[in-house]
């Protein structure tokens, strides 16, 4: 199982694990993204238009699922390798839920 760095700074990244079966043995893929946090309060004209520019969970989900067909299709892991779950770490808290 792979690690998520001590370094994350989930102020502006998120972590994206992707949990697959190889041979009947469990892997996991994690990776960073950029994106931004939500004030507790309304966001402003600006916020609103830099939140924009991340990606949601849907696109960072259909990212993942591309990602993990991309590593079959090029030989990086196996073509008998099958998709199990697709996580999403938006806070260190959740990361830690994770077993990240």
């Amino acid at each position: 199982m792979t690690r998520r760095s001590n370094s994350i700074d989930y102020a502006v990244q998120c972590t994206i694990c992707i949990d697959y079966d190889e041979s009947g043995v469990a892997n996991r893929i994690v990776y960073e993204r950029p994106q931004m946090q939500i004030p507790d309060r309304p966001l402003t004209a600006f916020e609103q238009m830099r939140l924009a520019q991340h990606p949601d969970d849907e696109a960072l989900t259909m990212e993942a699922k591309a990602i993990f067909a991309d590593m079959r299709r090029n030989g990086r892991i196996s073509q008998s390798a099958t998709l199990g779950s697709i996580f999403i770490a938006r806070t260190s808290a959740a990361a830690l839920e994770m077993d990240l």
